[in-house]
């Protein structure tokens, strides 16, 4: 097997993410030693960026948890920054990728971030340097190299694979009940690995909608990881799961023309799997209560919407509207304080936190990235089928950030630097510009 072979770095790429799975496990600490190892352990992947990219990806679904994936300079995106410039300087037959989809936009959210912060009340300086790394993470992997998308989707699910075996053996060594809720540790909220389950959920059924050779395997593993997004007690990462992978698989299906028989799968699965949940439920003693709609309304409503009715009038009020109050979460942790007297960590609304870190001009320009990353993928998901599994991530991010945050991680600005890049394939771009059929690898 030779070093810069796929099927090396495919070996490499699973290695690698079983080593951080478990030293996850015992260390939580990131220290120079270890990221020092981290960086040798990662220079095979400067011959396939891609690899890398789909780890990170993967990694970033629960950030504090993952050992080197926390958002900060040293860190495994910091790696991967590295390495995409290491390729572009030290590569003479690559050629620079650059070109300016969404650019400008970034740009100008990072100098908003920096005047926000000039007028803040607050002057969080930490979280004004994790947005400014975030945008330049996104800007290095988004607009200044040509990722070929064929190996990333090749790659999502087989990394996905590993990463729910992993989740397993974690919930067997550290994993805990919180309030009836599972977590692959105490120290993670229920909330947040709920929605990671919903990431690689969505993931791996949908591969297994769009690949007949591993449907049966990828099906499998989807049906346990959303065992476990279940058992979690997420309902928003439930629901972002359960939404996404329907709105793309009728998208797809309505393009060629499958709608019907389509429509009739679903149903038959749909009833399969609510039986099991059914039946999940009964055995585990899950609190049952959380997914019913009636008794939440009865009760007053979530906390989250009592968050929105006190923070919305707060930021109109105080004139923070029009360019925000800082960046940082924990700027909307202080006022949530204020207002609720709850100390939650961030407003429960990546829309909402945009509008309230950096205003009205924030909110458009973010909202103009999202725009262009979904129109650059969804152009790719018509010549290129497999590439529905980066739009269905992007899809299920975005519905559970209606009722999570997720402005200030890795998470978001990598998908959205993936979904908008200019890629590799040749093919993919002559069919984009000259409007032609689908593509067959």
């Amino acid at each position: 097997m030779k070093f810069e072979s796929k099927q090396f770095m495919n070996f490499w790429s699973y290695i690698y993410v079983t080593m951080i799975l478990l030293i996850s496990l015992f260390i939580s600490d990131f220290n120079l030693l270890l990221f020092a190892a981290y960086f040798m352990l990662a220079l095979p992947f400067v011959n396939s960026i891609e690899h890398y990219v789909v780890i990170a990806i993967l990694l970033s679904t629960i950030s504090y948890y993952f050992t080197g994936a926390y958002e900060g300079v040293f860190s495994i995106y910091t790696i991967l920054m590295i390495l995409i410039i290491a390729r572009i300087i030290f590569d003479g037959k690559y050629k620079l990728g650059f070109h300016r989809n969404s650019l400008m936009p970034i740009c100008l959210l990072g100098g908003l971030a920096c005047f926000s912060y000039v007028i803040s009340p607050f002057h969080y300086l930490i979280g004004l340097f994790r947005l400014l790394y975030l945008l330049l993470l996104s800007v290095i992997v988004g607009n200044f190299i040509r990722l070929k998308i064929s190996l990333i989707c090749e790659m999502l699910p087989k990394v996905a694979t590993v990463m729910v075996f992993g989740y397993i053996a974690s919930i067997l060594v550290n994993g805990s009940f919180i309030n009836g809720r599972l977590a692959i540790a105490s120290s993670i909220n229920t909330n947040t690995f709920g929605m990671s389950c919903a990431q690689l959920g969505c993931i791996l059924l949908t591969a297994a909608f769009l690949n007949k050779l591993q449907m049966k395997r990828n099906l499998f593993i989807g049906l346990i990881v959303l065992v476990l997004g279940l058992l979690s007690g997420s309902r928003g990462a439930l629901l972002a799961l359960v939404l996404s992978s329907l709105i793309v698989i009728i998208i797809y299906a309505k393009k060629n023309g499958h709608l019907k028989g389509t429509m009739f799968n679903l149903s038959i699965l749909g009833t399969i799997t609510l039986c099991v949940i059914y039946l999940i439920v009964i055995f585990t003693g899950l609190d049952a209560s959380r997914f019913n709609i009636g008794e939440i309304i009865a009760s007053g409503g979530s906390r989250r919407s009592l968050i929105y009715e006190s923070l919305i009038p707060y930021i109109i009020e105080n004139g923070y509207w029009k360019f925000g109050y800082g960046a940082g979460h924990d700027c909307s942790r202080q006022i949530i304080m204020v207002l609720t007297g709850w100390d939650y960590t961030h407003s429960h609304n990546t829309f909402l936190e945009s509008f309230g870190e950096l205003g009205i001009v924030g909110l458009i320009l973010f909202i103009y990235c999202i725009k262009k990353s979904v129109k650059n993928i969804y152009g790719v998901c018509k010549v290129y089928k497999d590439a529905y599994l980066l739009m269905v991530m992007l899809i299920c991010l975005l519905i559970n950030g209606l009722a999570e945050s997720y402005f200030f991680d890795a998470v978001l600005w990598l998908l959205l630097a993936v979904c908008r890049n200019n890629f590799i394939e040749k093919r993919i771009q002559y069919c984009l510009d000259n409007n032609c059929g689908k593509l067959r690898y």
